[in-house]
Parts: C-alpha cells; sequence; structure tokens
C-alpha cells in the first residue's frame, strides 16, 4: 500500500495504517522507511528525518533511501550547514567505499580536445525550470570554444518541445536512462569529456553513483542542487558571493567558485502578460501569493504566515508545482487552520499548462511570499517580472540565501527578513503602504528586465569566464 500511495498520491489511507503496524513492531525496516517516505511528501520534515534516522541508527550501512533524507535536511527548519554536511559525508562515505572509488586505477588521457568539451547532465532536460534555466546559456555560449554535449537521464517517452529545442542547440545528446551505472561511467569516460556539469544533485533521476566513480576530467555541481554532494570526486560548486561566505567554505566539500552576480539567469518568457490588477479579485482584500512546491512549506513558515494572516482582510493564495497530489495539498491547509487562520482566507489555485496563463495568475496577488529555509527560485523571479515584489527571509547557507541573492541583485534589500519578527514587519507594512503598486507593478518589471536576474548576455560572458578559468 505504501508502494501503491506513491503511484497514486494518496495517503490518507495508507498513513494510519502504516502507523498502526509500526506500533505493533517498531523494528521493521520497510516500515520505519515507509513513514520517513510518507512523511517526506507530505512535507512534515521533522517526522520524515525522524524515522530516516531511526532507520539508519537500526541500519547505518544502509545506502537505500537516502537521497530523501539527505535533500530534506534543506527543507527542514533548524538544521544547519554543519548538521548536513555531517549527514553528506557519511552517505558520500557509504557510497564511495561501496563502489571502491579509491581502487579505482583508470586515468584520463592528456591529449587536449579542439575545444572545451562541456557536457551537463540531467534528468530534467523538459518543461523544467532546470532548461528554462539553461537554455539561453547553450544558445549564447561561444560556440568557437566550447562543444556542448548534453547527457539526458529522461526517459524518452517523457521529452517533449523544449526537449527538441535543447537538442537543437547541442552538439551531441545522449539518452542514458537506461545505463546501468557501470556502463554509464565506461560510455562517458569514452566521450573524453573536459567538464562534465550535474545539474541534478540529490533531485529525483540523479546520476550520483556516477559522479562518485569520475567520468570526467573535471566535475562541476550547479543549478538544480544548491548545496554540497560530499563526494571526493565532484570538484566545484558554482555559487556566487550572496550565496557563501568567506568563512563557510570550509563547510562545503567541493571547491566554491563564484559568479560575480547571480548564480544563474533565466531568459525573459516569450509570451509576458501584461502587468494588469485582477481588480475585482483585490477588491477589499490585501492577497499574498505563495506559488512554491508544497514541500518546501515549512512549520516555520506556517507559524510566520499565521501571523500576518490574523488580519481579517488578508489572503493567501497557494499553488502547487506537483502534479496530483490532493493529500499533500489538505495536510498544509489543516496545518495552517490549526494556527486560528479561517478556511476562506487560504486560497487554492489550479495547476495552468501555459506558463502565460500561469504567469497571469501573479495579476491576482499583491506582494509573494517566499517560504523558508527552503525558498523558491523560478517562483521569485516570475512574481518579480510581473511586478509582484517578494518578500524573504535571510539564510545561513548556500540553499537558504537564494531568495537573498535574488532579491539583493534587484536592489530590493528592503525585503530581506532578518527573522521571523522582522518578516513579519515588513509583511504589516507592505498591507498598510498605499503607493505599494507605485513602488512596483511596471517599475519593477522594467528593473527586472534590465538586471542579473534576466540579462542571460552578461550571465553567459561570467559563466564562460569561469569555465575558462577552472579549465
Amino acid at each position: 500500500m505504501i508502494a501503491v500511495s506513491f503511484k497514486t498520491k494518496v495517503f490518507k489511507d495508507v498513513m494510519p495504517l502504516t502507523l498502526k503496524a509500526y506500533e505493533k513492531n517498531k523494528n521493521d525496516l520497510k516500515l520505519i522507511e515507509g513513514l520517513a517516505r510518507l512523511h517526506f511528501y507530505l512535507g512534515n520534515r521533522s517526522d520524515s528525518i525522524k524515522f530516516f534516522k531511526t532507520l539508519y541508527k537500526i541500519k547505518p550501512e544502509k545506502i537505500e533511501g537516502r537521497f530523501p533524507f539527505v535533500s530534506s535536511l534543506n527543507y527542514s527548519s533548524g538544521v544547519s550547514q554543519e548538521e548536513y554536511m555531517k549527514e553528506c559525508l557519511n552517505f558520500a562515505s557509504l557510497v564511495e567505499k561501496k563502489l571502491k572509488v579509491d581502487d579505482d586505477k583508470f586515468e584520463f588521457t592528456n591529449k587536449k580536445n579542439k575545444k572545451i568539451k562541456l557536457a551537463f547532465l540531467s534528468a530534467d532536460f523538459k518543461t523544467h525550470s532546470v532548461s528554462h534555466f539553461l537554455k539561453d546559456l547553450l544558445k549564447k555560449i561561444d560556440r568557437n570554444s566550447f562543444e556542448l554535449v548534453l547527457i539526458s537521464n529522461l526517459d524518452i517517452i517523457d521529452q517533449d518541445d523544449l526537449s527538441q529545442t535543447l537538442k537543437t542547440l547541442s552538439d551531441e545528446w545522449y539518452d542514458i536512462a537506461t545505463y546501468t551505472d557501470e556502463n554509464l561511467t565506461t560510455f562517458l569516460r569514452s566521450l573524453k569529456l573536459d567538464i562534465l556539469i550535474d545539474l541534478s544533485g540529490f533531485t529525483y533521476g540523479n546520476r550520483f553513483e556516477v559522479l562518485a566513480r569520475r567520468c570526467a576530467k573535471i566535475q562541476i555541481g550547479w543549478l538544480g542542487y544548491n548545496n554540497s554532494l560530499g563526494i571526493k570526486n565532484l570538484d566545484y560548486l558554482i555559487s556566487d558571493n550572496n550565496l557563501i561566505k568567506p568563512n563557510e567554505l570550509s563547510l562545503y566539500s567541493e571547491k566554491v567558485i563564484f559568479l560575480p552576480n547571480i548564480w544563474n539567469s533565466l531568459s525573459p518568457p516569450e509570451i509576458l502578460p501584461d502587468i494588469k490588477k485582477d481588480s475585482e479579485f483585490l477588491k477589499d482584500n490585501f492577497i499574498f501569493c505563495s506559488f512554491n512546491n508544497f514541500q518546501k512549506i515549512s512549520d516555520r513558515t506556517i507559524n510566520v504566515w499565521a501571523q500576518i494572516l490574523k488580519n481579517d482582510k488578508t489572503k493567501l493564495l497557494l499553488k502547487n508545482s506537483l502534479i496530483g497530489g490532493e493529500d499533500i495539498k489538505n495536510n498544509v491547509l489543516k496545518k495552517i487552520l490549526s494556527k486560528g487562520i479561517k478556511e476562506e482566507q487560504i486560497l487554492f489555485l489550479e495547476r495552468e499548462k501555459k506558463i502565460e496563463d500561469h504567469l497571469n495568475l501573479y495579476n491576482k496577488a499583491h506582494v509573494a511570499l517566499d517560504t523558508f529555509p527552503y525558498p523558491g527560485v523560478t517562483t521569485s523571479y516570475e512574481a518579480i517580472v510581473m511586478g509582484v515584489p517578494v518578500l524573504t527571509m535571510q539564510g545561513f547557507n548556500f540553499n537558504s540565501r537564494c531568495g537573498e541573492s535574488i532579491n539583493k541583485n534587484i536592489n530590493m534589500d528592503e525585503l530581506i527578513s532578518s527573522d521571523d519578527d522582522d518578516y513579519v514587519a515588513k509583511a504589516k507594512s507592505l498591507i498598510s503602504d498605499e503607493k505599494l503598486n507605485e513602488k512596483y507593478g511596471i517599475k519593477l518589471r522594467d528593473k527586472a528586465l534590465k538586471s542579473p536576474l534576466f540579462d542571460t548576455d552578461k550571465f553567459v560572458k561570467d559563466f564562460e569566464n569561469l569555465i575558462y578559468e577552472i579549465y
């Protein structure tokens, strides 16, 4: 039933049965892992981590299931970068020991390619945030200096129009979803890549064990996962100066390299709707929105949002990026209502198929509320280009500071909160700001389109220079 629930995205029946079974047998590893994964999907981070830790205390050598465990530490309030790295390095050492990485005698040739052979590895070469950020880089990078290789771990049946666009922008494209890790390592080594950039980290569809073995002369982490992986064979992590401080470099196993402005840049949507506020929808209420993945809505985020929503004239628009998942929506609602918020203040929007229809939904809101410690990235870019300011929270590591970097790169430091109380105070000041639309709206869009957030020409030049320096 646990296995089936992840296919159907229905958890309300299996959760109580699993808890009941667990009470009868608290050492059953399948039940413990099942509860850890169920809580992970529903967004109950502290419960998920508790069961994962129980699982690995009983069976410390277990490797399977550690991807959601380690990645979930990015979502959970109160987990430091030091604690994250401890679990990350432990996982990496188990994998490296299993693969006998230190005994691998393979050596790359010193023969130079005519161009720098630059490869990107991902399971998200489709309509996905990673591909939207990557597209302009592939389009604008200097093809006289770089040969571009895309290594796709996406099932061919799941490829779409954006997949086809990316194929046309690459010199070589390889579908490798059916390769075993061992065969994929051998194959990638045969390509004689100069640099391989991993875009997946610990996210779904990653090829972590292939990276751990090493399949290119230089291996880099970027874009799809904003934290360390802990393995010896990932050489670099691309960041920016807002995300990792000089005294924190020891908290990442890779050598951190810095882009001068922002760690990624997005091409503006081809169809950009007018900023035309839905006056009827906004009438008599101040509307906040958060279109971040529901799994990013931590308990701490809910506590802070609830203080803002104590004002009866406020409403909150939520919209999940995941397909399906009615139970996770109800779980979020239950948590918010438990704080004394009225149900009519929480409005759920349905997923839109067309990007222009999705962007138009921002016309229904005054201000976007960021989640923490895992902030939005794509959603923040979208809100800002639609003239909606984003209130974000200061972070403590690469992942949790993404919202800060976005706001700093658009000179919107006044919407970076120092703590929970400051977040609430800033939200309340926005509610009472009669000149809100004058300050932001079309002015914010115009400023955004000229900023590092959307200046992909400048970003590509900075990226090229960084790669040249590494090479």
